[in-house]
């Protein structure tokens, strides 16, 4: 995406403090952008009482809701990436798993953002949650067969998530349901094309 000059602005909202850092992971970090801590967070959400009761509300209106717990949390961030985002004029949100959906999901509500997401193995969000999320990206990677045959030629099946089991096992797993998951190379080249031009796009 770089060599295409679309800039990239990686966002960590929460980061695993117990998790032991390479050196190759060290020197990415430096070109991360943290997000401030829960304090700050939360000053910024009590410094704007009606936005924040404006989305507690419309959560409310909707039949199918993400648990209140993730959501409080996702909005309190949303709040604080949202005017980042506008100061950088970023254009579109990759969500990199469900609960960084629902914060991804109330920023295209705040802000003019296209959204995509990666949908872990294991969701932490319910099923009927992220099927109607779904129909509010442009496109994403999908660990779940049945939501990918659902969905659009935009969705792909995200053969990133077995990247750590063994090549065998995931040759034969891709024999099985008829998808070539070896293929690494080919696999990130279409999936930073959809992202380019999904950054391109209008929301």
């Amino acid at each position: 995406m770089k060599r295409r000059n679309v800039p990239i602005v990686p966002v960590v909202c929460e980061l695993n403090s117990a998790a032991r850092l390479t050196r190759a992971m060290e020197q990415l970090a430096l070109s991360m952008v943290f997000l401030p801590d829960a304090m700050v967070m939360e000053a910024e959400w009590r410094a704007n009482p009606a936005l924040g009761q404006k989305l507690e509300e419309e959560r409310a209106q909707k039949d199918i809701r993400a648990p209140s717990a993730i959501f409080l949390r996702q909005a309190r961030l949303a709040l604080v990436v949202r005017r980042m985002l506008q100061e950088k004029k970023v254009s579109h949100v990759h969500a990199t798993s469900s609960r960084a959906l629902v914060c991804a999901l109330i920023l295209q509500e705040l802000i003019d953002v296209t959204v995509s997401v990666t949908i872990e193995p294991r969701p932490e969000l319910p099923q009927s949650w992220i099927e109607s999320a779904l129909r509010k990206c442009k496109g994403g990677r999908l660990s779940d067969r049945k939501l990918l045959r659902e969905r659009r030629s935009s969705f792909v099946f995200d053969k990133a998530a077995f990247c750590s089991t063994p090549r065998k096992v995931v040759g034969l797993l891709g024999k099985n349901i008829g998808i070539d998951l070896t293929t690494g190379a080919s696999f990130w080249q279409e999936w930073a094309e959809l992202l380019v031009r999904w950054s391109g796009e209008k929301a």
